[in-house]
């Protein structure tokens, strides 16, 4: 059966995300900027996981706000933050407090935007459309992966990090100026609005997270993103002590397929959006670590990141459709702000436990360690969770 056509605000969306998400493309190589400046594992790990730790941190405070105020203008002020902030990073001369800062200030902004937007496709299409909008939308962070990691490689070999910084800081004004211009109409009327305000009363964060179903995908979406976010921040020290490879191919690859995954599979096959793909999709992911702790040339760091694509591909749009898959709409907000503070909790510990763990392990050593974590978490969701999981939902209103 042929999907409808999407709304084109869903288009306008994905570019503001996947322009802002170039610039965060670009900063996937900061790792190599803090060893630079004499970082060790644990310290650029922590100061990785930084930004997304507080996003964690800020996400009750960004779902109260986008209850009360018009995501369009969150979403603006969160891409504000985020161009004056990448600014700041042209200023770090050493690992010191300010580095903090910025890395705190930087993550806030980009939570508010992110979740600002996230709503609004939520909002812009029916129930049984948003695992393929979701999937549209978020290829805006895998698009940047094709090239971007792999440019910022070659900047900073052949002309070093004050042009990389440039690139960076250039790329988060194309979203910003977009957004000033661009009219959206609405995603929430009057009544919508009345409707959240009630649930701020009736549902708060701990009686949601305790339903059995939003818990195990917070988990899931929790485990997911520990792995992504420590492939991310380590695959680049790795092919960096490794002369003969490049970043860049592992992140091409992942990108190119993943985007793959999400706009043609997801438009043209009726089994696109069914919770049973988690199953596969987490094998993917854990054979993609294992490969990162094997590879040595650029070619197996490149088919690496193919097999991480299958499994990012999936997981993203298929995780965010099924915590807001039955949730009344006066319920979304905070749902949908459950499951970035859950992307947000795996993506700031996921390097810092990495960064822990390789200063006495090795590098390659901790990518199996991982290997094995995912395999016994999600496992243990997965199967153990099944019932809940895997059940038909119907939508509330």
């Amino acid at each position: 059966m042929e999907r409808q056509k999407l709304p084109n605000e869903i288009l306008s969306v994905q570019f503001l995300v996947l322009s802002s998400y170039s610039s965060l493309a670009v900063l996937t190589l900061l790792p190599l900027f803090f060893e630079h400046l004499g970082g060790s594992p644990r310290e650029i790990g922590f100061l990785v996981g930084l930004f997304s730790l507080a996003a964690f941190l800020s996400r009750p405070f960004a779902g109260w706000i986008l209850s009360r105020i018009d995501s369009r203008r969150i979403l603006r002020l969160g891409l504000l933050a985020v161009t004056l902030t990448t600014v700041s990073y042209f200023f770090i001369q050493s690992l010191n407090w300010a580095v903090i800062l910025i890395r705190i200030a930087h993550g806030v902004g980009f939570s508010f935007f992110i979740l600002a937007a996230l709503l609004m496709a939520i909002f812009l299409v029916p129930a049984d459309q948003r695992a393929y909008a979701i999937g549209v939308v978020s290829t805006g962070f895998m698009i940047p992966l094709l090239i971007l990691p792999y440019l910022g490689e070659q900047i900073i070999e052949r002309k070093g990090f004050f042009l990389f910084f440039l690139l960076a800081s250039f790329l988060t004004l194309v979203p910003l100026i977009y957004a000033m211009g661009i009219k959206f109409r609405p995603v929430l009327r009057k009544q919508d609005l009345q409707k959240q305000e009630l649930a701020l009363k009736s549902a708060g964060f701990l009686r949601l997270i305790r339903r059995q179903r939003i818990f195990l995908i917070y988990m899931l979406t929790f485990v997911f993103e520990l792995a992504l976010s420590a492939s991310f921040s380590f695959v680049p020290l790795l092919a960096h002590r490794e002369t003969p490879m490049k970043a860049g191919y592992f992140f091409t690859a992942l990108g190119l397929t993943a985007v793959v995954m999400r706009l043609l599979v997801g438009k043209k096959f009726k089994f696109w959006g069914k919770p049973g793909l988690l199953v596969p999709a987490f094998g993917f992911l854990v054979t993609g670590e294992v490969l990162v702790y094997l590879s040595q040339t650029n070619f197996l760091l490149g088919f690496t990141g193919f097999i991480w694509g299958l499994g990012v591909g999936v997981l993203y749009p298929h995780l965010t459709a099924m915590m807001v898959e039955g949730v009344p709409a006066s319920e979304k907000a905070k749902v949908l702000g459950l499951f970035a503070s859950a992307v947000d909790l795996g993506f700031a510990l996921g390097p810092i436990t990495f960064g822990w763990a390789s200063q006495s392990m090795g590098l390659r050593n901790t990518f199996l360690l991982f290997a094995g974590l995912i395999l016994v978490l999600s496992a243990v969701l997965l199967f153990g969770g099944r019932r809940s999981l895997f059940q038909r939902i119907q939508e509330e209103v």
